[in-house]
């Protein structure tokens, strides 16, 4: 489990068919083999984490389901920067919403407007059954990132995004037509699937 406050960003690359390696400046020193890892939102299990210099480095597989499922591959084959954070662990402060890492889709950018204070990022709502998951003021994860619906129309949906978030994810390098990893709130599912 995560809380979508993104701690660095990374690069991944692929080692052979299933194998990937993951490269970030975040300490993973307290990180045990088996720990899950928060790659773009995906909740991925590290092994062979290694320090080399001031980078850390692990090794992920990573299945066809989840290729298929999520941005990952467009990543591997960019060497654009992904979202990296660690686990949530008991005591830790909770800043974001629970977020599982478990991708529910992927959906399109489909402009970014600059404001005085703000970032609007507008995504399309390409996901028919999944709709009732987006209203306003509620959570969703966007590649990993803990954000909140802003304003919610007919085929589009936007957040806004302040200075921090921008500056410390990978939202800065999205264009138009860039793919984004979904997690609707875990906990709205209870709510609204009754």
């Amino acid at each position: 489990m995560f809380t979508g406050i993104i701690q660095d960003l990374g690069t991944l690359s692929q080692l052979n068919q299933s194998l990937f390696n993951v490269t970030t400046k975040l300490d993973l020193s307290n990180s045990n083999e088996g720990s899950s890892i928060s790659c773009n939102g995906v909740c991925l299990t590290a092994k062979n984490i290694t320090k080399i210099n001031d980078l850390y480095k692990f090794e992920v597989n990573i299945g066809e389901e989840t290729l298929e499922r999520t941005n990952l591959k467009k990543y591997i084959e960019s060497k654009n920067l992904i979202n990296i954070e660690k686990s949530l662990t008991i005591g830790d402060e909770i800043s974001g919403h629970f977020v599982y890492g478990h991708v529910d889709t992927v959906t399109p950018l489909i402009k970014i407007v600059k404001l005085e204070n703000s970032w609007e990022y507008h995504f399309k709502k390409n996901f028919d059954i999944n709709n009732k998951f987006i209203s306003e003021k509620a959570s969703i994860s966007i590649n990993g990132i803990s954000l909140t619906i802003a304003n919610v129309f007919k085929d589009y949906f936007k957040i806004s995004v302040i200075e921090h978030t921008y500056n410390n994810t990978n939202l800065r390098f999205l264009r138009s037509n860039d793919d984004v990893n979904i997690e609707f709130d875990y906990l709205a599912r209870f709510i609204l699937t009754k």
